[in-house]
């Protein structure tokens, strides 16, 4: 069995491609790949690796990520995450594959949280775009929508997660900002591909929030992290976001309700502090 993995110079592919080997061949892609590079926005670029490869799996983390730079070229946001998205779903019409589309807590407004899945209402391009995305995936019968925000250390050349972060400017002695009114509920990377797996396992389809069964601030998850690690986090101002003008519009509370994946999927996921344990 073939499992096609889009965004594999991502933060997520490498957590993955551990994971889903155990079911199978895993084969990434991206731009820069060298053994199977594709233009997801190219729509023959698409179906020619389609016929190549023949994915029993798709698991679709491509994606134009920082915020923003979305909100600063919306045609990009747009083509990246959801042109390429569309040209996947035809591509893969009538194959039997299962696709996993990576979304993100992003799609929800600037309320009060937990979010369940039908509170949608983005504030930005990024997550306007994603939500695009969303929308074609859905015309995909054996489809998961899964949104997500993720921490752990990353695995990726030149690439860092926000957990790395945190850890790299307490290691460092550097000050940072620590916003207290910015809240949300990350998994593990390493938690995430495995959930994923068990949901392929079942061939779960719909559009769930896949995050820590809580949920905390961003001030207090970096000084948890710096607690567990043993880290001097004396070095910081306590902000909230609006401190930092010129930035794109984000929601402040990005918690995700996750009763309904947990009862559809019968999968117990782990509280936030569970999650900084596995760092």
């Amino acid at each position: 069995m073939k499992i096609l993995v889009t965004g594999g110079s991502g933060l997520l592919a490498p957590y993955i491609r551990e994971v889903f080997e155990q079911v199978g061949e895993v084969i990434l892609t991206s731009r820069s790949n060298r053994n199977h590079p594709c233009d997801l926005t190219s729509k023959d670029q698409v179906n020619s690796l389609i016929q190549e490869i023949r994915p029993s799996v798709v698991v679709h983390l491509a994606a134009l990520t920082d915020v923003d730079y979305c909100e600063k070229h919306p045609g990009e946001a747009r083509e990246v995450n959801f042109v390429s998205t569309s040209n996947l779903v035809a591509a893969l019409e009538g194959s039997g594959s299962y696709l996993i589309y990576i979304s993100t807590d992003q799609v929800y407004p600037d309320g009060s949280g937990p979010f369940r899945e039908d509170q949608v209402a983005p504030v930005n391009v990024y997550g306007a775009t994603k939500l695009q995305g969303e929308q074609a995936v859905r015309d995909y019968p054996d489809s998961l929508i899964a949104r997500i925000n993720i921490v752990g250390p990353s695995r990726t050349e030149g690439r860092s997660s926000l957990s790395d972060f945190f850890i790299q400017s307490f290691s460092g002695k550097r000050h940072i900002r620590l916003f207290q009114d910015v809240l949300f509920s990350p998994l593990h990377m390493k938690t995430l591909a495995q959930v994923l797996l068990q949901c392929y396992s079942q061939k779960l389809t719909g559009t769930f929030n896949i995050g820590s069964h809580d949920g905390m601030s961003k001030k207090d998850f970096a000084l948890k992290l710096a607690e567990y690690k043993g880290l001097d986090a004396s070095n910081v101002t306590i902000a909230d976001s609006s401190d930092l003008p010129g930035r794109a519009a984000r929601p402040r509370d990005l918690r995700m309700d996750v009763a309904w994946f947990e009862g559809k999927s019968g999968i117990k996921l782990p509280g936030l502090q569970e999650e900084i344990e596995k760092i």
